[in-house]
């Protein structure tokens, strides 16, 4: 069975039912029912790609809004929609819809997550191949309660399908306790996934690297430094990842899933349903000579103004103006636009080639630097793994990023935390890399924002405390 095209065919199924509700939406019933759908191998492949597709109604859209509007890398036009404009500017309540998004999404895919993992080891098939996917499901699980609890701390911990009503009036489970889950179902998964896939139908599936990686952020987020600095290491050993010698690869379709790309959601033009819709949300406004309405998410200026002169990374990132195909040169009305995601050969509006690059190797050496200084201060193994990424921002010029040296460790705890913001906009990390850090609120007054120490947590969403009288709502909202 060809396993990603089976992922994709899943995902028309998926985005309809995106607006269903139900009382059980928390923790849904999977459309897949263990009495007639867990029998072979083929079933247990059609049950983990609905994993993977669910995951895509997270990552573009909800993750870019929350992980980086509420940063200060991007910022939303003003006549943009009102509800994306709340959390940019942190003013949002708990009935703004994305959170109601993210979170039931997330539910949604940790309880497929959780189907594969109760159903397929019961499964008489290859026991590698059962193991692997298992592993997968333990890692995608792994990863959305990574999230959940980044964006609302406390949050109720569900391992087992959830079948009734009555299981689902559940009260939230201490962030603690959840990262001690986290943690586990990544080591678990280490064992089982594999280095990588021969065959291109599997490409865009977990490996070790992906959940060693993710694992590493999962203890630099929870300020354990010698194992973040130890996972990291254990990728940078590998030799299975590098950086692209030219940062505008990084995005381009026509060069996806590369030696630097260590997990992405993928994303196609086989159908324009299956298309991603970053390069419509992030492109280029148009004014003079035509006025045409482009993407409503925008770079701030102080993230395009920070560059050092000569960091390709602007170029490739940043624009003002835009060539088309036809020659015409346009110009944006807005000011200054992020320019990763462009795609040229996208079929249709919101509908381009771009995968969701949920982690790569350059974000792995900027977590492997911040955690050796963290640990004893910058050492010559931290200075080398951010100078590998700002060697490459020089693009072989003089000019540009130089190497960094003689930093005191609160000083190159600021030069990680700018590298990150440099490399890594329009990701989806900056928010969190900012709370990591101390440093959210202290940059949203920056840009011309007041916000409480309510804004350092996301609230739980109302229709969720609706649903489900058992949830506490976080302090303030």
């Amino acid at each position: 069975m060809n396993r990603v095209l089976s992922i994709l065919s899943i995902m028309g199924f998926l985005l309809t039912a995106e607006s269903c509700r139900s009382n059980l939406e928390e923790v849904p019933l999977s459309f897949l029912s263990e009495s007639n759908s867990f029998n072979n191998a083929d079933d247990a492949t059609t049950a983990i790609n609905a994993v993977y597709g669910r995951a895509k109604a997270i990552y573009q859209m909800p993750m870019i809004v929350l992980g980086d509007l509420s940063g200060d890398d991007l910022w939303i036009r003003s006549d943009a929609d009102p509800i994306t404009s709340e959390i940019d500017q942190f003013k949002y309540t708990a009935s703004n819809n994305y959170f109601d998004t993210f979170y039931t999404n997330s539910y949604i895919t940790i309880d497929r997550a959780n189907r594969v993992i109760e159903n397929v080891p019961k499964i008489a098939m290859d026991t590698k191949l059962r193991d692997q996917i298992v592993a997968e499901a333990k890692f995608l699980r792994a990863l959305h309660y990574f999230n959940l609890v980044q964006a609302f701390g406390d949050v109720p911990l569900v391992t087992k399908t959830t079948t009734d009503v009555v299981n689902v009036k559940i009260p939230r489970d201490p962030a603690a306790k959840v990262y001690g889950q986290i943690i586990q179902d990544l080591q678990d998964a280490e064992k089982a996934l594999p280095i990588s896939y021969s065959a291109a139908a599997e490409i865009g599936r977990a490996t070790v690297g992906a959940a060693k990686s993710i694992l590493a952020k999962v203890y630099l987020t929870h300020k354990e430094w010698a194992n973040a600095a130890a996972k990291a290491r254990e990728v940078i050993d590998s030799k299975t990842y590098r950086l692209v010698p030219d940062y505008q690869d990084v995005f381009n379709p026509d060069k996806e899933n590369g030696p630097e790309h260590i997990f992405s959601l993928q994303f196609s033009c086989l159908q324009p349903k299956y298309g991603s819709a970053m390069a419509e949300n992030f492109a280029i406004y148009f004014s003079y000579p035509i006025n045409q309405t482009g993407g409503a998410f925008q770079v701030t200026d102080s993230y395009a103004n920070s560059f050092v002169a000569g960091d390709y990374r602007r170029q490739v990132a940043v624009i003002t103006q835009k060539t088309l195909a036809n020659g015409t040169v346009v110009q944006s009305r807005t000011g200054p636009h992020l320019d990763k995601y462009w795609d040229p050969n996208a079929c249709g509006a919101a509908a381009a080639r771009n995968n969701f690059l949920v982690i790569r190797y350059a974000d792995v050496l900027l977590m492997y630097a911040e955690a050796l200084n963290e640990l004893n201060g910058p050492d010559a193994e931290a200075y080398n793994a951010i100078n590998l990424v700002r060697a490459r921002a020089r693009k072989g010029a003089a000019t540009g990023p130089q190497d960094l040296a003689g930093l005191t460790q609160s000083q190159f705890r600021d030069a990680v935390l700018q590298e990150r913001s440099w490399e890594l906009a329009g990701e989806g990390h900056r928010r969190w890399d900012l709370l990591r850090t101390g440093k959210l609120l202290e940059a949203a007054r920056k840009q011309g924002y007041d916000p409480s120490e309510k804004y350092l947590l996301f609230p739980i969403p109302t229709f969720e405390r609706d649903a489900n009288p058992a949830l506490t709502q976080n302090p303030g909202f």
